[in-house]
């Protein structure tokens, strides 16, 4: 079995060996991985903001074959295709009963080893599931693409945003890239994007879907203010992790306004002025993905979210072969790729 393995903080192996899943935890399916896509977690990871002893899988955001469906949970079969996301939690717990059921599990408990292998165990019980069926109309790359897209989906609804509206989104990551073009979807027509990154800003302009403006020229503000009006933008997400950022959202966000963090900090905020949390009367709402955003027929909204946007979505994807996997870490790490995935079979 190959897969890319995190040895240690900052070293990655391509391991390959007779050894393949054969008998499945309770409760599990067991996934052919076909491509798994690099998230900034685990990014976080490899440099050691997380923890390996505490980190039992490896990899999150795939697609791939059933392989063994295990009791066939939730209409699961061998040979359906499906993408990880979080589908479906207990409901129960403390954490489902107060409106928190991404907090139902830790992904801990529903991936082994992850996806960054060619063969992993996912967690799907009547109770919990990882995973959702997609359709013949995403291809494999693309549906890689299905747990980010949730997550940003999640960011989507946490900003509340209308028609009308103007909204900053700083970090022009895949997550803040993705979280704009579902933003934009939802009919609000000023959706600008922030970055200093030189080649970052280059490649959004690439794309075409929203307009961009370079963090690092003097006068970046008033290019904001001049796009989204003399106030400032009705919401502003943060999606970079840098705590000066977190004051220019402050800055920036008109009073009244809305600001939504999906960003994980390290640190204390000791010199981010929060006196315009009063003055300006500001909303501010955290966003941890992902979340089970379910239709009322059960079936996921992030599947028709990325159905409807993978025609944009899928040009921010650089495929590798699994030969060239820590190659594609490296052009995360560096920017020279916004959403590397790496293509198992």
């Amino acid at each position: 079995m190959r897969k890319v393995a995190l040895v240690d903080y900052g070293k990655l192996e391509l391991q390959e060996n007779s050894e393949h899943i054969r008998t499945l935890e309770p409760g599990t399916v067991k996934i052919d991985v076909a491509a798994c896509s690099i998230c900034g977690s685990d990014i976080a990871l490899y440099h050691g903001k997380r923890s390996l002893q505490n980190e039992r899988y490896f990899g999150h955001e795939f697609s791939g074959v059933v392989a063994d469906a295990g009791d066939g949970s939730n209409g699961i079969y061998k040979g359906m295709r499906v993408a990880s996301e979080l589908s479906r939690t207990c409901g129960h717990c403390w954490n489902c009963r107060n409106g928190l059921p991404n907090y139902c599990k830790s992904m801990n408990d529903a991936l082994l080893p992850g996806g960054f292998s060619e063969e992993t165990l996912v967690l799907n019980t009547p109770e919990y599931s990882f995973i959702s069926p997609i359709p013949d109309t995403i291809d494999d790359i693309t549906a890689t693409l299905l747990e980010p897209a949730n997550c940003a989906y999640h960011v989507a609804r946490q900003a509340d945003v209308k028609h009308g509206e103007t909204v900053v989104v700083f970090g022009m990551g895949p997550m803040g890239l993705t979280a704009a073009r579902i933003i934009k979807s939802m009919g609000v027509d000023v959706v600008v994007g922030v970055d200093r990154s030189k080649m970052r800003l280059e490649k959004v302009r690439q794309l075409g879907f929203i307009d961009v403006v370079d963090s690092s020229d003097e006068d970046w503000q008033d290019q904001l203010l001049e796009m989204c009006g003399s106030k400032g933008a009705d919401v502003v997400v943060e999606l970079t992790g840098a705590l000066p950022v977190l004051q220019n959202a402050f800055e920036i966000v008109r009073p009244g306004g809305r600001i939504v963090v999906g960003s994980v900090y390290s640190g204390f905020a000791d010199k981010v002025e929060l006196l315009p949390i009063m003055r300006k009367e500001l909303t501010i709402r955290g966003s941890k993905g992902p979340y089970p955003h379910l239709k009322t027929d059960g079936t996921s909204a992030a599947v028709d979210i990325l159905v409807k946007l993978q025609d944009d979505l899928k040009k921010l994807i650089t495929v590798y072969d699994y030969k060239d996997a820590l190659q594609a870490f490296e052009d995360m790490m560096s920017g020279a790729a916004i959403k590397p995935v790496i293509r198992f079979r």
